[in-house]
């Protein structure tokens, strides 16, 4: 009997003691409910509408079921080309159906020449040139001008040349024809020759320059092709220039 009464006081004490621990000792420990888990991840690939563009890109969210979208999750009405870019956001139109495209709906020209990056077999062309169908430049107009009745170049018009002897030594594999030119005012033959001599002083400065004479030629155009009206003194200033073509 007395065994019993020590028994029972000592499981009375126990259960005494795991009471006062659970609830002083321990007393801001709580159940967690998984409902209450915060998972970073769990909506980051949601896609409500099952329109294949994730929630968190999509800028409409509630488009209906199999309805064709464009990169921004939104119901495309038009997309003739079919780019993922709506015709009304649609800045080149008529690109092929597999092309990669930016938003504006055209393919990447990284030196803005016209031709696509896929296509440009030269991807770093100034944009002062005009260039082939391969992105390859091919004539420029160089900011020179020059004094009427003159062919001295200016100290204002060596930075230009020396940028463009730059284009030369980097791109070997060009040849340049330079081609000067004349305003309106003075006889033909006079401005023929006047031409040829602002021509020539342009390639004796890229020769300075380190440019092969083999590259060059000069070519004196007289006042043929002029770029703007010669009867303003501005006009007659613009027509004073220096053309080049590129040969490879």
């Amino acid at each position: 009997m007395k065994h019993i009464l020590l028994f029972i006081v000592s499981f009375l004490l126990i259960s005494l003691n795991a009471q006062e621990i659970t609830q002083e000792e321990f007393p801001l420990i709580k159940p967690i409910s998984l409902e209450k888990v915060d998972l970073s991840l769990k909506n980051y690939f949601a896609d409500r509408d099952a329109d294949g563009v994730s929630d968190d890109r999509d800028k409409c969210l509630n488009t209906p079921r199999h309805t064709k979208v464009d990169i921004f999750g939104c119901m495309l009405l038009d997309d003739s080309d079919k780019d993922g870019v709506s015709d009304k956001d649609d800045e080149c139109p008529n690109t092929q159906e597999d092309a990669t495209v930016n938003l504006s709906g055209c393919e990447p020209d990284n030196d803005k020449d016209g031709v696509p990056d896929v296509k440009d077999e030269c991807p770093d062309t100034s944009k002062e040139f005009l260039v082939d169908t391969v992105g390859c430049p091919q004539t420029t107009i160089l900011h020179i001008n020059f004094k009427s009745k003159e062919f001295k170049l200016m100290d204002d018009s060596l930075p230009e040349v020396e940028k463009f002897a730059l284009f030369l030594l980097d791109n070997e594999n060009y040849q340049a024809l330079i081609y000067g030119y004349t305003d309106d005012l003075g006889e033909a033959e006079i401005s023929k020759k006047l031409s040829r001599q602002r021509a020539n002083a342009v390639m004796d400065a890229l020769i300075n320059y380190g440019v092969k004479l083999t590259r060059l030629t000069a070519i004196g155009m007289g006042s043929k092709n002029p770029i703007t009206d010669n009867s303003t003194p501005e006009g007659r200033a613009q027509n004073r220039r220096i053309e080049v073509e590129l040969l490879q």
